[in-house]
């Protein structure tokens, strides 16, 4: 067992009720059975009429499962990883990558290793990004005064 597999094992149990939820509020229910309405239903419904031990109904079959089909594709990408290299990642020393051009120091040779000036570049891009970046603008009327609504909707101003 390959040591993706094993961690795939923790998450594939721990993810159980979710799973549960997510599968009685897509099966039809039949006659007698509850109607699920809402995650929210469904979760209070199973845990009031069945307890907690139902959400992790199926678990251990789940783990059987998905442990095998992570290791599979963990080994699959692995393989094309290896037949399939990236241009520019076996170099003359390949312990050792380093980097061809540094366009942040005038197209000079690059003297640090690749690892480490990709992360350095990274850590450039997030901490250039707007502390605003996701989060709605909230709009302001003609005197600068942020937004209340559509007047004659529930707003204040009639």
């Amino acid at each position: 067992m390959t040591a993706g597999a094993i961690a795939g094992m923790p998450a594939a149990y721990l993810t159980t009720p979710c799973d549960v939820i997510k599968t009685r509020l897509q099966v039809e229910a039949r006659k007698g059975d509850t109607q699920y309405t809402s995650l929210r239903h469904c979760a209070r419904t199973v845990w009031a009429e069945e307890g907690f031990k139902a959400f992790f109904k199926g678990g251990p079959a789940r783990i059987l499962r998905s442990s095998p089909q992570f290791g599979f594709t963990l080994a699959g990408y692995e393989v094309l990883q290896g037949l399939l290299p990236l241009p520019g990642e076996h170099d003359e020393q390949p312990s050792t990558p380093r980097g061809s051009l540094e366009p942040a120091t005038g197209l000079q040779s690059a003297k640090a290793p690749l690892p480490y000036l990709r992360s350095r570049n990274a850590l450039k891009i997030i901490l250039d990004l707007d502390l605003g970046f996701g989060r709605p603008k909230i709009p302001t009327d003609s005197n600068g005064k942020p937004w209340t609504g559509i007047p004659g909707f529930g707003s204040s101003k009639a």
